[in-house]
């Protein structure tokens, strides 16, 4: 023996395997397990000389040999284990050894003997194995065999005939139809329920003319393929159908000819539930969607959880145009009810795009496109938040796809100017600031108005970008006019949300040399209402810097009252939808108007009217001590290089308010 076999382990314990002609592993024993360090699953299959590093290597006239093959063992820890692998074949002998085979690996010094019999291997085999003779009468089988099958004790005793086993086994009648057919076909396997347990049998022919049936418990494995074919067409937080599952069914639909609705739906409210409760609150926000989606639809719907916020419903049960916006009205309905997160109430607002086979497509793919071309309508401003697809969508979805292309270019291109709205002192009848408002000189398009542009790039996630340069052109520009004009400059609610936004002002401010006293951020409350202490802060500190904040298009939110209190606002702006209801001091509007610049007196907050256009308002303004006005009835936006000379005729002594055209 080599000398390597000096310092290797001596422990008399063995183990037994089950190999398949090419020396493949078929079977593997806890003790294989145990003694190996190899599990099962890592094992069947693989050759047994890549799993057993002997050294030295059995000859090839030596593999079969009756008293085995001696040599070491390395483990995958590294432990070297003295061993001697021994074959035993069920029939035929050395390379004419038919399957399967047994190798007991003894972990003993090299000249020990080890007892191995055709039986006792058998019980040593993980697997359930019953040995027929040539006869098909049963001569052994194993301890698990009788735990696996199940079967009564008649039906285990020496002799009975493999048919009569396999028809209690399967179910079925098992006989030899003519002399020369065999009794079960070659290759045959087959699973059953036992016990409540699924079986897997196989039915094995040796050479020497016995047999083998084999029986394996395959429960936790088919429960594993189950599972994984579930997940594979559905969510697993929802329990609805994924995307695949989706185009699953709606291929089979569309290869049925039925016709069928889908509608696309977007959750909003999901992100700010997820980011500021965190992600558990926003999983169980959407298994409460899912919940109440499930108990909306017919039993030929389908309901799926496409990713995030989005969910799709294929709904067979209704027809009709009328019939299917009703039912999305109610799903909307349903959806939008308050639901209990994480004992939080929370409410969502839902968009949904509707597309109908074959009306709008026959296949999933192009039902899937314009289903989304349809969501996006529906999340663009549709009156009741329904869009059902129309073949003008597509043309507004290409209009939208070439905006965003040049969108990306226009920044550096120099594309973007800024057109400016002054707004006017009632008492003094002076001009005080101006507002700053965006526009993009298109190289094709001419000026494009920012209600055309600014969502496409707040989607596009350029607005701090694109607010960075307003912010720095704004403040260079005023600087060209007298010092005690404020140059007042929106902020987006992508650009407010941004981290960035103060080193932004920081940055403008050094640049130019602008006090910050003259810079005034004009932010609307949902721009902030999705997470107040961290807009408190950032107000704050702009504040410390000397920065003037304006709460824009005040009274159209839902809790402007408390944000007065808990936010360090210099101005109020009261929205023009409040001005446009007037009606000579006697409308609903009026009555808001006086109630919001009675607060702002108060509070010691500038209130500025927007939206004023006639003389008949601002006489009404100035009656109720409205601090300023904003208007066409002062001057409609314009370019930077007309507000000077506008400057200089307006802020003369008694010189009145004009109309001044848009340059």
């Amino acid at each position: 023996m080599p000398s390597r076999l000096a310092g290797c382990t001596r422990v008399s314990e063995h183990f037994v395997c089950l190999l398949d002609p090419s020396e493949r592993v078929t079977a593997w024993a806890r003790d294989a397990e145990r003694l190996t360090g190899h599990g099962a699953d890592d094992v069947i299959g693989r050759p047994f000389a890549d799993l057993f590093l002997v050294f030295p290597h059995a000859p090839a006239n030596d593999a079969h040999a009756s008293d085995g093959h001696a040599g070491v063992f390395v483990r995958h820890d590294g432990l070297h284990l003295c061993v001697r692998v021994r074959r035993h074949a069920l029939s035929g002998a050395g390379r004419d050894a038919d399957l399967p085979v047994t190798v007991a690996i003894s972990r003993d010094h090299p000249g020990a003997q080890a007892e191995s019999s055709l039986r006792a291997t058998l019980d040593a085999v993980p697997d359930g194995i019953a040995l027929f003779d040539a006869g098909l009468g049963l001569s052994h089988h194993n301890a698990r065999f009788d735990a696996l099958a199940g079967l009564a004790e008649n039906l285990l005793k020496p002799g009975v005939a493999a048919g009569t086993m396999l028809t209690a086994l399967t179910g079925t009648a098992w006989s030899v139809r003519e002399p020369a057919w065999p009794l079960v076909p070659e290759g045959w396997s087959a699973e059953t329920l036992r016990l409540g347990r699924m079986v897997a049998l196989s039915w094995v022919a040796l050479q020497d003319g016995r047999f083998l049936l084999l029986c394996r418990d395959v429960t936790d494995l088919r429960r594993l393929e189950n599972r994984a074919r579930f997940l594979e067409q559905h969510d697993d937080l929802t329990g609805l159908a994924n995307r695949q599952g989706l185009q699953r069914q709606l291929g089979a639909l569309c290869e049925a000819s039925e016709p069928f609705a889908m509608l696309y739906f977007d959750l909003f409210g999901f992100k700010r539930v997820n980011d500021s409760m965190g992600h558990a609150a926003g999983d169980e926000l959407l298994r409460i969607a899912a919940l109440r989606v499930r108990r909306a639809v017919g039993g030929g719907d389908v309901a799926a959880h496409i990713r995030g916020n989005k969910f799709a419903l294929i709904v067979r049960s209704e027809r009709g145009e009328p019939a299917i916006r009703r039912f999305a009205r109610m799903l909307r309905s349903v959806l939008s009810r308050p639901m209990s997160v994480l004992r939080n109430e929370v409410t969502v607002g839902v968009a949904i795009g509707v597309v109908r086979f074959a009306t709008d497509g026959e296949d999933r793919e192009t039902l899937m496109a314009k289903a989304d071309v349809a969501l996006h309508c529906a999340k663009g401003g549709s009156d009741d938040g329904i869009c059902f697809y129309d073949p003008e969508l597509d043309t507004l979805r290409r209009r939208r796809m070439d905006l965003e292309r040049d969108l990306h270019r226009a920044l550096a291109n120099e594309e973007f100017v800024l057109y400016y709205q002054p707004f006017l002192n009632v008492r003094s009848g002076r001009i005080v600031g101006v507002e700053t408002l965006i526009r993009w000189l298109h190289p094709q398009q001419g000026l494009i108005p920012p209600a055309d542009f600014i969502p496409v790039a707040e989607r596009m996630g350029l607005m701090h970008e694109i607010g960075a340069w307003t912010l720095e052109t704004a403040c260079r520009q005023a600087m060209e006019w007298p010092d005690d004009i404020m140059v007042s400059i929106n902020v987006s609610a992508a650009q407010f949300r941004h981290d960035g936004l103060v080193d932004n002002v920081e940055t403008a401010l050094q640049r130019t040399g602008c006090p910050p006293s003259r810079l005034e951020l004009e932010i609307t409350e949902t721009a902030m209402i999705d997470d107040v202490p961290r807009a408190a802060l950032v107000l704050t500190r702009l504040r410390e810097k000397g920065v003037q904040i304006a709460l824009d298009d005040f009274g159209t939110g839902y809790s402007s009252l408390s944000f007065l209190h808990s936010l360090p606002f210099t101005r109020i702006k009261i929205d023009r939808s409040f001005i446009n209801d007037l009606h000579e001091g006697n409308g609903d509007g009026a009555a808001i108007v006086r109630a919001i610049t009675s607060l702002c007196g108060s509070l010691n907050v500038v209130a500025t009217a927007e939206g004023v256009e006639t003389q008949e308002q601002f006489d009404y303004l100035k009656g109720v001590n409205c601090s300023e006005v904003q208007g066409f009835l002062i001057s409609r936006p314009c370019p930077p290089e007309q507000i000077r000379p506008f400057l200089d005729g307006i802020n003369q002594p008694g010189t009145l308010p004009g109309l001044l055209p848009a340059g």
